[in-house]
């Protein structure tokens, strides 16, 4: 779905993410999921903190809160200009492993998900030379935390399953610096 430039956070978290969820869920097979409760939070910083939780029920029910959501799995913070770039599709796989909707409505994924505690830094490098960070939160935890850092590019290949990232990891297109013990819980997340 292609999504304007100049979108407001409010515009796409209540008109276009319902939207996207109803698309992804509708070509995805959910099983197992009943009886589950998922909710993720975007906070989003730089200038005026936008913050809108996600809560996912059976993975065939959305609710979008403006403000935080409560007690979220995973909380998800980037500045404004990285969000903006992912929702338009300009830093593809950047935040897709959750914004995914038919990643998500895998039991044995939100299982992992929710026995993880710790925080996840994301440095990635565009072509241009600039970086991109995002920090991803499990739990509410943030130790013991690792950080993530590969280009763009590698890093999307990662999260589509294009690139293995014990492969990345071992060829050094991703560096892992931190917690290595919570890396490796992350592995089966991130990749």
């Amino acid at each position: 779905m292609e999504v304007k430039e100049d979108i407001t956070a409010r515009e796409y978290f209540e008109e276009i993410v319902p939207k996207i969820f109803e698309e992804q869920m509708s070509s995805t097979t959910v099983l197992g999921m009943e009886g589950t409760e998922f909710s993720i939070q975007f906070d989003i910083v730089g200038g005026e903190k936008q913050t809108y939780g996600l809560v996912i029920k059976d993975a065939r029910e959305l609710e979008v809160v403006a403000g935080p959501a409560k007690d979220p799995v995973v909380r998800v913070e980037l500045s404004e200009d990285v969000w903006r770039a992912a929702v338009t599709g300009k830093l593809e796989g950047a935040v897709d492993m959750f914004t995914d909707m038919g990643q998500m409505a895998d039991r044995s994924r939100l299982d992992q998900i929710k026995t993880l505690s710790g925080a996840l830094t994301l440095d990635l490098s565009r072509p241009d030379g600039t970086s991109v960070s995002v920090k991803v939160s499990f739990n509410g935890a943030e130790s013991p935390g690792t950080t993530f850092k590969a280009s763009l590019e590698d890093y999307a290949a990662i999260a589509k399953g294009e690139l293995a990232g014990v492969n990345a990891f071992m060829s050094g297109k991703l560096k892992i610096e931190g917690d290595m013990p919570f890396a490796m819980a992350l592995s089966n997340i991130v990749a």
